[in-house]
């Protein structure tokens, strides 16, 4: 005869029996996540001529399309991993070079490319709804036609708030805010996420 004394293990003949390793739970292990975030960077910077510099120009941006990736680890919520950022905006119609009393209007674009450590926090709002909020720091790199190209680079800085719902144990939908920080085309995104946890 043999009588259970507990989850995983039971007793027989005054011998504890073991069917399985309990001492580790689920909220001890770390999980890993990747998200794949699409959006719509809507720029809010207008970049204005010098009135007294002979040559100048007048920089607007329109609304372009953004994509973030980010992976790493999870543990009770908190995440930790790194991220890569794409943006893309063009110039409105209104942009210009200005040389002398000379207005030469231009239609260009703006690239941007970023890497970064990506940091966050889950948390189960109600039913299958996650909260989510996040951080990241790293560095960017710009390529830049106003009119002629160059290039930009240094501190990038994003952070973003979402609401995730979740259709499995692996597989969420998000739907977020990010704001984007850096020199020629700081941006707020609307994006749509899509997330795999492992």
């Amino acid at each position: 005869a043999f009588q259970v004394d507990g989850p995983g293990s039971f007793v027989q003949n005054d011998e504890n029996k073991i069917i399985f390793n309990t001492g580790q739970t689920s909220s001890d292990k770390f999980g890993k996540y990747v998200i794949l975030t699409p959006g719509l960077a809507i720029p809010y910077k207008i970049h204005r001529p010098n009135p007294g510099a002979f040559k100048s120009t007048y920089r607007r941006y329109d609304p372009g399309v953004s994509l973030t990736i980010t992976g790493g680890l999870e543990k009770n919520g908190f995440r930790f991993g790194l991220g890569s950022f794409f943006k893309s905006n063009s110039h409105h119609d209104s942009s210009y070079e200005r040389v002398g009393l000379t207005k030469t209007y231009f239609d260009k674009q703006s690239r941007t490319f970023a890497g970064f450590l990506d940091l966050g926090y889950r948390m189960p709002l109600f039913g299958s709804i996650d909260g989510f909020a996040g951080l990241g720091l790293g560095y960017y790199l710009s390529m830049i036609e106003a009119p002629r190209s160059r290039k930009e680079h240094g501190f990038f800085a994003t952070g973003n708030l979402a609401i995730a719902y979740n259709f499995s144990e692996m597989i969420a939908m998000s739907l977020g805010y990010r704001f984007v920080l850096e020199e020629e085309v700081p941006a707020h995104l609307i994006e749509l996420g899509l997330g795999f946890d492992f």
